[in-house]
């Protein structure tokens, strides 16, 4: 008896156990098919979502390919324009270096012909100033008495002054040149 109702009992916990394994199943089943729904949905979305990002992947692919061929571009004519800046500063060295040679080579020339040409002006002066100390005076009487043709008396005196005077005004130009030349 106690093993007949222990059999029976065991074998309505397998009835028991087996249903519940059925309902258990049933039940993952239900769920499972919902998941599969859900999944189903996802992957439309994604296929959806996939479709729209397509194109803007490819626009993006596009977009990049043309920034690579701008940036390339850019470097090229960066590097031409290196070359081009380096050769304008070879050329302003060497227009620099030209301009020092000039004013090395003419500023003694110059100088020299500014010298002597101021020994002149200056030689001419103490000559006219000389030769206007030692002249006698003459009044107009004594000029009338000597029957001269010329009138010695002012205009070559005058005329002598006014060619100074040009003289000197030249040489101011020509040192207010010079001046400029050294301060360039």
């Amino acid at each position: 008896m106690t093993l007949e109702i222990l059999n029976i009992v065991s074998v309505i916990i397998q009835i028991i156990l087996f249903i519940a394994l059925i309902i258990t199943v049933v039940s993952l089943t239900k769920y499972v098919k919902q998941l599969m729904v859900r999944v189903d949905g996802l992957q439309e979305d994604i296929n959806k979502f996939k479709t729209s990002v397509d194109p803007l992947i490819e626009d993006t692919r596009t977009m990049i390919q043309k920034i690579n061929k701008v940036s390339d571009k850019v470097d090229e004519n960066f590097v031409y324009v290196k070359k081009t800046v380096e050769k304008l500063g070879n050329a302003t060295d060497d227009i620099i270096n030209f301009k020092d040679r000039i004013l090395r080579k003419a500023e003694p020339p110059i100088f020299d012909t500014i010298s002597a040409f101021a020994g002149i002006v200056k030689g001419v002066k103490v000559f006219t100033d000389t030769w206007k100390n030692n002249r006698p005076v003459r009044t107009p009487h004594h000029i009338e008495e000597d029957n001269l043709l010329f009138d010695s008396n002012g205009d070559s005196d005058f005329e002598l002054e006014k060619e100074y005077d040009d003289i000197n005004k030249e040489l101011n130009e020509v040192r207010k040149k010079l001046e400029e030349m050294k301060r360039v």
